[in-house]
């Protein structure tokens, strides 16, 4: 299979283009975007082990997004006639294909839940250096009397997938979440309930299409509140994980290294 490098900054493809190929990321992070109503949005960033690129080329469609290497990339280049035999020898790679499509499904059937895609927070002003992070998620269990285990991680991956752990395990491995937390009925969690990515210069937190949704510093971030993502400032940040009830409380904090 023929391989691709790509530089930071560099447009693996264009929204509009003809499709050609699909593609397997070895190494890095790609960044999905499109040109929306409030200029260009990101919809999703791919890492290792996922595909994208394919479904202009099955529906022999243009391009319906753009797509753009965040630091040096390795891809694998999939024509179409090499398309499903590619899956088809490997399961392992179906396997993840298909945890791919799900999540890429959940969050289309999202963003026509609320209608159109938020407009972007206020951009700061250019920086001669980035600043670097560290974002250190801890359970508040042990406050609310809960018996859950306590979660305390440094996030080192975006975006970082919160949601219900699944009891199948043959499922769970398609429910891409990083962190899985036991939750008994009646349910606070989603299987699939938000995660926490950086975009625009901020950190957030993005429902996920959840059923409660979440509170991040109060203010409630669901389909039904009309807000799917809510930036995480710099400092302590509380997050609650389903309604004012949830025993899934936690302290975000977002920390400027450099």
């Amino acid at each position: 299979m023929p391989s691709e490098h790509f530089q930071p900054g560099q447009i693996i493809f264009k929204e509009g283009e003809k499709s050609h190929d699909a593609y397997y990321l070895v190494q890095g992070h790609v960044e999905i975007s499109v040109q929306g109503l409030y200029g260009r949005q990101v919809l999703a960033k791919i890492g290792p082990g996922e595909i994208f690129g394919e479904m202009g080329m099955i529906m022999d469609r243009p391009r319906s997004a753009t797509a753009t290497a965040l630091e040096p990339v390795l891809v694998e280049t999939i024509s179409e006639h090499e398309f499903e035999a590619y899956f088809l020898q490997n399961p392992d790679r179906l396997h993840a294909y298909l945890a791919t499509l799900f999540e890429r499904i959940r969050k289309t059937d999202l963003l026509l839940q609320v209608g159109s895609v938020a407009p972007p927070p206020p951009q700061a002003a250019p920086q001669v250096k980035e600043p670097v992070y560290r974002v250190r998620l801890r359970s508040c269990y042990e406050e609310t009397g809960s018996e859950h285990e306590p979660v305390n991680a440094t996030i080192t991956k975006l975006p970082y997938r919160i949601g219900r752990a699944y009891f199948d395990t043959g499922v769970a491995s398609l429910a891409r979440n990083d962190l899985s937390i036991t939750d008994s009925a009646p349910h606070q969690l989603s299987r699939n309930h938000c995660e926490i990515d950086f975009e625009h210069g901020h950190f957030v937190l993005r429902d996920r299409g959840s059923k409660l949704g979440s509170l991040v510093n109060g203010e409630a971030v669901s389909v039904d509140s009309g807000r799917i993502s809510v930036p995480l400032p710099k400092g302590e940040n509380t997050i609650i994980l389903g309604n004012a009830d949830s025993p899934h409380r936690f302290s975000l904090t977002v920390e400027e290294i450099v």
